[in-house]
């Protein structure tokens, strides 16, 4: 894992640093994505060492503390991107990028340790690198329904993140740096929710460990019903009352209830993937975040012309009653994850 994530780092900072220099559009735009190329490795990569050194009652915690510092970023960015763009220009952004990229690098280069057991890849040559190995994971169909589930999820945030900027600005009279403040309630809402999650959905597994003396990965799904309900409530209040321009605050606090109960689901979710794929866990991460970022980010390039059509109020209505209805997808799998777990072995 560490040569992977020396890898990454690399095209992420070299990446960040042609971007600061651009000097024209398209080749910014080709070097974005080479820095998203990089970048989007390292949630697999840490999944798959919380996974190595981890038991699974106690990896709900671990996800939750790695899930937390990923939501510090977009916390942070939110606080200062604004006052970037606004005062330093948009180019600063990714020369800190570029900074922060290569002292990681450095730190990982020298510090970090391998975690990886790499004696199965000695003596099975089948289990070396292949890329497309994890898309056979979507045979398994708790796999595959509770990924589907996050990628609903998911697109919720990514309709957030495009209609916040639109809409606050346009109603609001919001600048660039004050959006990036509002950014801090549902960063906050991440960030907590993530600890909460992790720490309750290990409460849970340790707490059926006791009765049952037995380990059973589908007790952590049982953690992300509050989150599940949280989302499509507070997702169809916000929605109603931004058509009517209400009071910020108030928008405030649901898109941090909402953003709570996102990162609840995401987390305990997350960990149950890796729980249900022994020794496959940044496997199985790399093919959550390829669907649950791929997916939404597609159909996000249409949501201005939805918004359009249908209007604040109705197109977080339908985005409300898709992720009412999804809730059967993780309640299928709670109930029959364990049966569909006995009747398969990954080889891969």
């Amino acid at each position: 894992r560490k040569k992977v994530f020396i890898a990454t780092f690399l095209i992420f900072t070299l990446a960040s640093v042609v971007c600061a220099i651009a000097t024209n559009f398209w080749l910014l735009i080709v070097m974005r994505s080479i820095q998203s190329i990089g970048i989007s490795a390292v949630l697999p990569l840490a999944s798959g060492v919380i996974s190595d050194i981890y038991s699974p009652i106690e990896r709900g915690n671990a996800f939750g503390i790695l899930y937390f510092i990923y939501w510090t970023g977009p916390f942070l960015a939110s606080i200062v991107g604004g006052y970037i763009t606004q005062y330093l220009g948009w180019r600063w952004i990714f020369w800190i990028l570029a900074i922060f990229g290569g002292a990681i690098l450095f730190f990982i280069t020298f510090f970090l340790p391998e975690t990886f057991n790499t004696n199965s890849l000695k003596s099975n040559p089948s289990h070396r690198f292949n890329p497309i190995a994890p898309l056979k994971l979507f045979k398994y169909p708790n796999i595959t329904l509770i990924i589907i589930y996050i990628c609903i999820s998911n697109l919720l945030n990514h309709v957030q993140n495009i209609s916040i900027p639109i809409n606050f600005s346009a109603r609001y009279n919001f600048t660039s740096s004050e959006i990036g403040l509002f950014f801090i309630s549902p960063s906050l809402g991440y960030m907590l929710g993530s600890l909460f999650g992790g720490k309750y959905s290990d409460f849970l597994s340790q707490k059926s460990l006791l009765i049952s003396g037995d380990y059973c990965p589908e007790v952590r799904i049982k953690s992300a019903w509050l989150g599940s309900i949280l989302i499509p409530i507070t997702c169809f209040i916000y929605g109603w009352l931004l058509e009517i321009n209400f009071n910020v605050y108030v928008l405030g606090i649901l898109l941090f209830l909402c953003s709570f109960g996102m990162a609840i689901t995401f987390n305990t979710l997350s960990t149950y993937l890796v729980d249900s794929c022994p020794g496959r866990g940044a496997s199985v991460t790399a093919l959550a975040c390829l669907v649950r970022l791929s997916v939404p980010g597609i159909i996000t390039i249409f949501e201005t012309s939805i918004e359009e059509k249908l209007g604040v109020r109705w197109m977080f209505t339908l985005i409300s009653v898709i992720c009412f209805l999804s809730i059967l997808l993780p309640v299928v799998v709670y109930i029959n994850g364990k049966k569909w777990r006995s009747n398969f072995v990954i080889t891969f």
